[in-house]
Order: structure tokens, then sequence, then C-alpha cells
């Protein structure tokens, strides 16, 4: 009778000392996953607004023969009332040339990507591009290039579909 009392007591133990060693594992993988999936939704957010900050300078390009270099008129043709700045990102518009328009979304967290969309005028039409940081962090994104109306993402960025 003692003899299977131990067996059972050092089976308990062992069940116990398994469970301690699988479930912190198991905890961590969904927790990480967690994670990955909020900031993938806080990116998303980010890359849309961009994408249509894009879209909004073309639309603005085609009624006024220019681009702007402010948010708040871009708000108009996004049919969304959305302030620039986020708990996440920080959105602005950097002129380069009156061919060429850049838009921006910044991370304002280390754990997020940034991301830069590209207007272009190649010949008598608009044509974009959106790129992203290759690493997270609060850096600006290299602007995009147009080579002959060839548009590409700069070093440190890689284009995102659109």
């Amino acid at each position: 009778m003692k003899l299977s009392r131990i067996s059972s007591s050092r089976n308990w133990q062992l069940k116990v000392a398994l469970a301690a060693l699988i479930l912190p594992v198991f905890v961590s993988t969904v927790s990480e996953a967690q994670v990955s999936q909020m900031l993938k939704a806080k990116e998303s957010e980010a890359q849309k607004f961009v994408v249509s900050m894009n879209k909004a300078q073309q639309v603005y390009y085609a009624e006024k023969a220019g681009f702007t270099s402010s948010v708040s008129n871009l708000l108009v043709y996004m049919g969304r009332q959305i302030k620039p700045n986020s708990a996440n990102y920080s959105y602005s518009i950097g002129m380069v040339s009156k061919a060429a328009v850049f838009n921006y979304g910044v991370s304002k967290q280390a754990n997020l990507k940034s991301f830069v969309g590209g207007v272009f005028l190649v010949g008598n039409k608009t044509q974009t591009i959106l790129c992203l940081n290759v690493a997270p962090g609060k850096t600006k994104p290299a602007n995009p290039t147009n080579t002959k109306g060839v548009l590409a993402c700069s070093a440190n960025t890689a284009k995102v579909a659109q």
C-alpha cells in the first residue's frame, strides 16, 4: 500500500514539474503572437493613412496643378477626419520639387516601422509608391526615387504593395 502511494506521489510531482516547464513556453508563444498582431495593426493604420495621403495628393494635383505641403489640406480629400498625429505616428509632408512630394508616417515608438509615400509627376500623370523602413524605429524613411519614370524605394526601405 505504501509503495503505491509513493509511486502516485512521484507521478504527481513529475506532472507538476512538466507543466511548470511547458506552460511558460506556451504562454510566451501566445504573448509574442499577440504582441506581433498588435504591432501589425498599428503599422497597418499608418500604412493606410500614408496611402490615403498619396491618393489625396493625386486628387489635389489634378484640381490645383500642384502638390500641397499641408496635411490639413489633404484631410478634405481623404474623406476622414483623422488627426495627423496619433499616439503611435506623426504624419507630415516633404516637398522636394514641383514634380514630387513625399508623405511620411514616422513612428513615435521604437518597435514600429515608419512609412514614406512618394507621388511623382511622370509625364503628365502622377504615379505613387509606398515604402517602409526595413527596421523598426523612430527614423524618418529615405525618400523614394524616380529614374526615368521607374519609381523605387531607397536604401534601408522596402516597397509595400498598395
